[in-house]
Order: C-alpha cells, then structure tokens, then sequence
C-alpha cells in the first residue's frame, strides 16, 4: 500500500468576507485523498494576501503576520514529520493541544464571545435573540460545555422545550443559533470535527403560518374611515407598508428624504446591510398616489431629523433605535387590532400580515416569483416561494371551473 507524505499550504477562504472587507486565512493540510482546512486566526484582504506573497514586502503589520503564518507551517510540518503513520485525528490533537488548554470551553463562554460582537456591529435584534437561545439552553442544563452537545442532548433538548409548549418553529431558531457556536468552535480548534453534533440529527421546522389577508379583507382596510388620531397613524402606516412593496417598519423609519424621487423609492433592507456584502443593489418601489400622501402626511419637519419620519434622530444608540421602532410597530399593531375588530375580520393584521398580503396579492394577480423576490429584497426565488401565501380557496375554485371551459 502506498504511503503518501502530508503536505501543508495556505488557502484565503474568500467564501467568507468579514464586515471589515477581510476573509479568513486557513491552513491546508492534504494527505491524499483527503484534504482539512483549519482556522489560523488572521484575517486578509485580497490585496493584502497578495502583498505577503510578494518579494517586496515593506508594511510592517504585514510582515509580522508573515512570521505568523511561517511559525504556524514550521508548527504544522514539526508535528506531521513526528506522526508515523499520519492521521488527521492525532494531528489535530497535537496541533490544538495548546490552544484548546487555554479556551473556555463553556457553553456560555461561547455565545458571550459571539454576543458581544454583535452588540459591537449594532446587531441589536440578533444579539436579543442569542441571548435568549443561552438562557433556554442554560435553564435546560446549566453549566454546560462545548462537549456536552451531543445528539443525545439535541433529542432530549427538543422534546423538554416541546413540553414547554414551545413551537417548531422556536426550537428551531434556538437550535440553529446553537449550531452556529458550535461551528465557530470547530473552527476556532475548541473542537474537533468528530465531535459537530448535527451529523445525524435533524433541526425541526414548521410550514410558514400564512398570514395574507384576503382580496375581500384588503378592500375592508383601505375603505375605512379612522375613527380615533391613533387609528388613523396606525391606518395609515400600514397602507403605506403595504403600497410599497410590503416593506417593513425598520426600513420605513430608516428613509431618509434623499431615498425617494418623483416617482420611485429606492432603499436597502436594514437586515442585509450587515449581513449581505454582495448583491446589496437597492430594492426600488413605484411610489402609488396614495404613498405619495401619506409620506407628505406624516414626513418630519425641515432640520427636525434626518430621516423621512421623525421617530429616529442621528447619533442614538442601536439599542435606543431598536427600543423606538418595537414601540412603533406596537402602536401600529395595537391600532390595526381596533380596526380589525370594527370591520370584522377573524385574522391579525398586524404589519407582518401586511407584507405577506403584499406578495400573496401579486402572486394571486400572476406576477412571477422573480419579480416578487426582487420587490421584497429576497436573497433567492427560493426564500420567496416559501414565503408566499397559498392561493385562497376561491381562487382554486376559479382554477377547477376553468378544466371544463373553452370559451
């Protein structure tokens, strides 16, 4: 049998580009036929990985990561020369060996690290969400370490928070944020790729509970008189949602004047601005009639803000933004919940009904999935189909007629 010798290199994973432009440096090691990345620490740009690997290197920050990455290959190649025969298993022991005796390897340890970064990106409703993730995990057993997630503790996990009456769609928000500590670890050397625990188990999901309104109920809304000063801000933010392109009130409360021409608004999701680096082309609404009035309406005054309503102020903290637009959404919600009970109608319309009438209404008229993608700011036609509501009962109806007519 043939013996093959390892051998190390260096790979920029430019699958993974940081906030800061950057993107993380692996190390490579090949012993065929297979081949394992593992995280170095060091962070580059494209150009800055270039200028390493360049005769000519004067900037000194690059020269010290130069070293680094010369020390880790001498550290690599020091410990393969020493393994007879070689195995990934015992490399990664001796290689992280150092490195895992100084980790924390608490759970809590882990999603503090990850917490904090978020606070540091004004990541204010994500880090709200981990942190919750953690509690959950904690209260279900406390103290627990990286070693501790095993499949046998995802199984137990999910049926205690299914006791709880938790939904599937809960569990596995919770278990999907888990999954990405435990990804950062292996990544980081705090454990091995033996040990990743999703292998063979399966995160539970829910059908989407379709939340459209119906042609019928629609009509109800946008023919109401407003009976009260707070049904009326509420009516008329929720119709303004719904006219331009189901948008959500974060993004509405983020306009500035300057995003809105004669005829078009134009505007960048607030939940892809961090987290997408490409494809970050504005979304651009044709701007109806009654959009148009309703912006001129409520629009704040000249100097009184920077942004187009005057809810936020420049310069506040994310956790103030975050505070102002729930507070927003709720009085929006609570006034929609009024005007529900007056017209009658036996489903929420709150404002996350509203963008999913939005696109179910275009669905419903024949507008195709890439269309309706590119309107709500999906970042495939795959999201938005699993987005959309089911056609109402009617309108199959329609469909079934129509096998036996040829007029």
């Amino acid at each position: 049998m043939q013996v093959y010798k390892p051998s190390v290199s260096f790979l920029l994973d430019t699958r993974k580009e940081k906030l800061d432009g950057t993107f993380p440096l692996k190390l490579v090691v090949y012993c065929r036929p297979e081949k394992k990345r593992y995280s170095t620490g060091l962070d580059f740009t494209k150009e800055e990985w270039e200028k390493l690997n360049g005769a000519r290197l004067k900037d000194e920050s690059l020269k010290e990561k130069k070293i680094k990455t010369q020390i880790l290959v001498t550290k690599a190649e020091s410990i393969i020369e020493k393994l007879e025969p070689f195995s990934f298993f015992a490399f990664e022991a001796a290689f992280f060996k150092q490195a895992v005796g100084k980790l924390d390897l608490t759970l809590k340890h882990w999603f503090d690290q990850y917490v904090s970064k978020l606070e540091q990106e004004g990541r204010e409703g994500t880090r709200i969400s981990y942190r919750t993730t953690l509690n959950s995990l904690l209260n279900y057993w406390s103290n627990l370490k990286l070693t501790d997630i095993t499949k046998e503790f995802l199984v137990g996990y999910e049926t205690a928070m299914k006791r709880q009456g938790k939904s599937p769609s809960t569990i596995g928000i919770y278990l999907r944020q888990l999954r990405a500590i435990i990804n950062q670890a292996i990544e980081q050397g705090a454990l091995k790729a033996e040990q990743y625990p999703f292998k063979s188990y399966d995160i539970p999901g829910a059908r989407n509970v379709k939340k459209a309104l119906s042609d019928e109920q629609l009509q109800k809304i946008l023919s109401y008189a407003p009976a009260s000063a707070n049904e009326e801000k509420a009516l008329d933010f929720w119709i303004l949602s719904y006219l331009c392109n189901g948008m959500n009130m974060t993004d509405i409360l983020h306009l500035k004047p300057e995003n809105i021409d004669r005829t078009f608004l134009y505007y960048i999701r607030q939940k892809t601005i961090r987290t997408r680096k490409k494809d970050l082309r504005p979304i651009k609404v044709p701007l109806h009639p009654k959009a148009k009035m309703i912006i001129e309406k409520w629009r704040a005054k000249l100097n009184e803000t920077p942004y187009l309503f005057p809810v936020l102020d420049a310069d506040i903290s994310p956790k103030t933004v975050k505070h102002r637009v729930q507070k927003f959404i709720k009085q929006v919600n609570e006034g929609m919940e009024q005007i529900r009970v007056k017209l009658e109608i036996d489903q929420k319309c709150t404002t996350y009904a509203c963008r999913h009438s939005f696109s179910t209404r275009l669905m419903r008229k024949g507008a195709s999935s890439q269309l309706i993608k590119e309107s709500l700011g999906h970042s495939s036609v795959a999201v938005t189909e699993n987005y959309l509501g089911d056609f109402a009962d009617d309108v199959k109806l329609d469909f079934a007629n129509m096998l036996t007519e040829f007029k």
